[in-house]
């Protein structure tokens, strides 16, 4: 018979739920209702530790034994749930272990079978006892008002429905201690299921409670069992999957009390009264729920109660705890905040940032924009390889992220091997030319020590191309909902990459345009090199030079430099090839007077004349 799918989930479902008891030489050690596919067999590496039910999509994986316990294997036996509740389909998974459900029914390795419930399941020392569903006619009542949204007028609300006027004062002082107790765990610590659970029993005087999660399946794990039965544990104790389907459903607390039988010990044997108060999150979504039964073979032999009173202190425990995971679920969420933002803002921004999200709404600002490359870096890691690259890479762009946070910058991006970052946004700076400029001299100064650690091995120190610009940019979330990226969009950052593109041509290692040079508040000693077209961008744009260090005659190259460039765009192309080669021959390590030269040396053979005094740069 071809295997069947497991009914479909749906959080109306009130059908009884078989259940599957597990037992190890003859003792229960598990139990767990087939609500869908389970697959059942040994720990794998990286799983947690038997007994444990780990759920699926659309399935449950339920680790039995030990993970050296290899006459089990790891996957052994699957149990799925058909259509109809009385039949399950069982499939022997084993390479090597037979399967045996009844005394004279195995399935070989790899064999199914579709099985009547009740059915009894063995491999190695294992049994599993699939039971009929439990046809659970439960009389549930509601409290009057529903449960709502987790907060602190919610809870307000929840204790105002109690009528605590008629309660014992040193009783209710016990009550507020244990009430206030549960709610300071569950902002605060992380075993509140346990002391919620507790006080279940402790306040209300229930024989067992129990906290529980659901996930989005409607799935129900049990996170914390108290129970005055210390035989009765949360791997074998199973709740009423009837009451709790109904508390998802309609999102309030319900309880069950059992009508009245004739007195005697066979009809009390095994009777409860039920209560279960759901736990929301911060959407009205059911994440978890309150339960607790109170069971009969009391000394009078009455049959069990929960009062309406005692539901409403398990709806105010309930209350408490939702409220507590809200908070606890505010801090992860702005803890994570603060760590996504840390990792590209200074951390004196982030906390400001966490503060006014709306900061990091899009909005026209005045920014300065530095774009820094790994010259040659494709000849690098082609000689380190892939490990290398990946160490280098790092503590390169480490030590520049540094000098970016050092001058309050933002780190944007990281292209490969180029680091991207602004000034001016998401806070406003005034001096946002000046801190990036600084934090373009950090660099350059930082190259000694990156080189110290890595030349070496490079065979040649390591060399920055540094563009910088300034102007008007659209900034915000220039990624998606999935991954954040705050940044900038728009002809200011298509200039900066360019001019850091022009590091190559022009001979600097460390340029910026005309715009940024207006904003310096104390203009740092540099040169302009050229008047240059770069690629995509019709307007021309000054480039002026940074250096990291001043040679002792820089006033004196300043001089002669500005003399062979002012040459060249009257026009006057033998005297600007005059000057610009004097000066390359006297000063040979003056790498953008050699670059002049070479161009004014071009312009000669190719016999260009017109607009000689803007540079048309032929790459980015």
């Amino acid at each position: 018979m071809p295997p069947s799918d497991p009914p479909p989930a749906s959080s109306d479902q009130q059908q009884p739920i078989p259940l599957v008891l597990f037992y190890q030489r003859h003792q229960r050690i598990f139990a767990t209702p087939l609500d869908t596919k389970l697959e059942i067999g040994r720990q794998r590496a990286g799983e947690p530790a038997p007994l444990r039910r780990v759920d699926r999509t659309d399935s449950a994986r339920i680790v039995l034994a030990q993970l050296d316990e290899t006459e089990v294997s790891r996957s052994h036996v699957t149990i799925t749930p058909q259509a109809d509740s009385n039949l399950a389909e069982v499939v022997n998974l084993s390479r090597t272990q037979p399967v045996r459900l009844a005394p004279d029914k195995v399935l070989a390795p790899g064999e199914q079978a579709i099985a009547e419930i009740p059915v009894l399941i063995q491999f190695s020392n294992y049994a599993l006892r699939v039971e009929p569903p439990v046809d659970e006619d439960l009389d549930l009542q509601p409290l009057p008002e529903r449960t709502v949204i987790p907060s602190r007028q919610a809870s307000e609300a929840a204790l105002s429905r109690l009528n605590i006027g008629t309660m014992d004062e040193r009783l209710l002082l016990r009550w507020l201690e244990t009430v206030l107790g549960v709610f300071q765990s569950a902002a605060n610590s992380g075993d509140f299921p346990e002391l919620a659970a507790r006080a279940v029993v402790k306040i209300v005087g229930l024989d067992a409670a129990a906290m529980l999660e659901c996930d989005e399946e409607g799935r129900w794990r049990t996170a914390a069992l108290h129970s005055m039965d210390e035989r009765q544990t949360e791997k074998t104790w199973v709740p009423s999957q009837t009451l709790l389907a109904q508390v998802r459903k309609e999102k309030r607390t319900y309880r069950h009390v059992p009508a009245n039988v004739s007195d005697t010990a066979q009809s009390l044997q095994n009777v409860s009264a039920l209560v279960s108060a759901p736990i929301l999150d911060g959407s009205g979504n059911v994440i978890g729920a309150l339960y607790g039964d109170r069971r009969s073979g009391g000394p009078a032999g009455d049959i069990p109660d929960i009062t309406l009173f005692e539901a409403k202190l398990v709806e105010v425990l309930a209350s408490g705890i939702a409220a507590g995971l809200a908070r606890v679920k505010e801090e992860q969420a702005a803890v994570a905040a603060r760590v996504q933002f840390e990792q590209f803002f200074t951390p004196q921004l982030a906390g400001q940032l966490e503060d006014d999200p709306q900061l990091l709404e899009g909005r026209d600002a005045q920014i300065t924009l530095l774009f820094a490359d790994i010259r040659e870096f494709s000849r690098l890691s082609e000689q380190l390889g892939p490990a290398l690259t990946m160490s280098f890479i790092q503590d390169a762009m480490g030590t520049l992220s540094e000098c970016v946070l050092e001058c309050d910058g933002v780190l944007v991006d990281y292209l490969g091997d180029e680091l991207m970052a602004m000034w001016g946004a998401p806070i406003a700076q005034a001096n946002h030319a000046d801190l990036a400029c600084n934090a373009a001299r950090k660099m350059m100064q930082s190259l000694p020590s990156i080189n110290s650690r890595w030349q070496k091995i490079l065979g040649s120190p390591m060399r920055l191309g540094i563009g910088i610009n300034s102007g008007l940019a659209r900034v915000g979330n220039t990624g998606s909902r999935q991954k954040f990226k705050y940044g900038p969009l728009g002809d200011t950052v298509n200039i900066a990459s360019r001019v850091q593109g022009a590091t190559k041509y022009l001979g600097g290692d460390c340029l910026f345009t005309e715009s940024t040079r207006a904003l310096l508040s104390v203009p740092p000693p540099s040169r302009r090199l050229a008047r240059v077209r770069v690629v995509n961008i019709q307007l021309p744009v000054d480039l002026h030079e940074l250096p990291c260090t001043l040679p002792a005659d820089w006033d004196l190259r300043c001089q002669r430099y500005a003399q062979a460039l002012a040459a060249l765009e009257r026009q006057d192309l033998g005297e600007a090839r005059d000057l610009a080669s004097r000066l390359a021959d006297d000063c040979p390590d003056d790498v953008a007077a050699v670059a002049l030269a070479r161009r004014l040396s071009e312009l000669q053979q190719t016999g260009e004349t017109s607009d000689t005094g803007i540079w048309q740069l032929p790459g980015k």
